[in-house]
């Protein structure tokens, strides 16, 4: 049997709001795995806050600071 290679999408840098979001990643299935890597902080700084919401298969939800600028890495 062998390996199946992964599927990756990397998100366009996002700013966070503070609420969820929804990033569609164009998968086609629900990710098995999801990273937020943080690009940015805002000019006035903020706690950082991250949570990972729900994932489908085509979107990601997450919810970041206000200000905070990144991407979503999903892994299927």
């Amino acid at each position: 049997m062998r390996a199946r290679k992964p599927t990756i999408f990397v998100s366009a840098e996002q700013t966070g709001t503070g609420s969820a979001q929804n990033i569609a990643h164009g998968l086609g299935v629900v990710p098995r795995l999801v990273f937020v890597s943080i690009t940015e902080s805002p000019e006035t700084y903020a706690a950082l806050d991250v949570a990972e919401g729900t994932r489908t298969n085509t979107n990601v939800v997450v919810t970041v600071a206000s200000g905070w600028k990144y991407k979503v890495i999903a892994i299927a």
